[in-house]
């Protein structure tokens, strides 16, 4: 038990240590490819607001093909370390799961808490980093965590930036369009194409998303952030909570 402690503690220390490093040595790769990055984050608010933020509250309206309900999700994700707390919620489902390095994953389903597998936690854990919020965190604050370069986009006539880790694997990008709005996210295991951006506070981000193959579509109702990250004991199974 120890072990497996210590293993999800390393991971996320790991990154943790690279978004400590506010400036550093900066961004790793293409000029090109970190300016146009840069770029983004302007249009989304401005790097001098998102580099100071350490959590982001967003509320969205999901929309699946395979329920005949809709649900309302709030998720409060930490900008600081690889922690997130998910509430879904529709008249007839709940759903809350949480990940951390310290809780590890777990989640409560319609009242009945189940604690996920090391191998759940771990590929959590190690998709963090690239959540689409905290790439955006990243590049404004310069994170030399992550390398940035282009690839061929999957619209004609498109680019998109990649983010590549320390490993040297490609893991989250995004494609601009001419406004250098962001108007796709991905990664290895989902793709959205994404809306206009809509202002919530200082902060402009996209106001709907469409997954890849139109199984599922959501809507941003609210987004809040704050300078502080989130209460830590919030990603803890109830059970660990004193």
């Amino acid at each position: 038990m120890k072990l497996i402690l210590m293993t999800s503690l390393l991971i996320g220390s790991v990154w943790q240590v690279g978004t400590a490093q506010e400036g550093g040595d900066g961004n790793r790769g293409d000029p090109d490819a970190i300016a146009a990055a840069r770029e983004m984050v302007e249009t989304m608010g401005g790097i001098e607001i998102w580099a100071q933020l350490g959590t982001v509250h967003f509320v969205h309206e999901w929309y699946p093909w395979n329920r005949v309900d809709s649900y309302v999700e709030n998720e409060i994700l930490d900008l600081t370390g690889p922690r997130s707390w998910v509430d879904r919620k529709s008249e007839i489902h709940r759903q809350i799961r949480a990940y951390s390095p310290e809780g590890g994953h777990w989640s409560i389903s319609d009242g009945e808490f189940k604690r996920s597998s090391d191998e759940v936690r771990d590929s959590a854990l190690e998709r963090a980093p690239f959540n689409f919020y905290r790439l955006v965190k990243a590049v404004a604050i310069e994170d030399p965590f992550y390398e940035l370069r282009f690839g061929e986009g999957d619209i004609p006539g498109t680019r998109r930036i990649e983010f590549l880790g320390p490993d040297g694997i490609m893991r989250g990008w995004v494609i601009l369009n001419a406004k250098m709005e962001p108007i796709v996210k991905a990664t290895p295991q989902y793709r959205y194409t994404l809306g206009p951006l809509r202002r919530f506070g200082n902060l402009r981000v996209p106001g709907w998303g469409v997954y890849d193959n139109g199984t599922t579509r959501f809507e941003m109702i609210s987004l809040s952030a704050d300078r502080q990250p989130p209460d830590s004991t919030l990603f803890l199974p109830p059970t660990s909570r004193n």
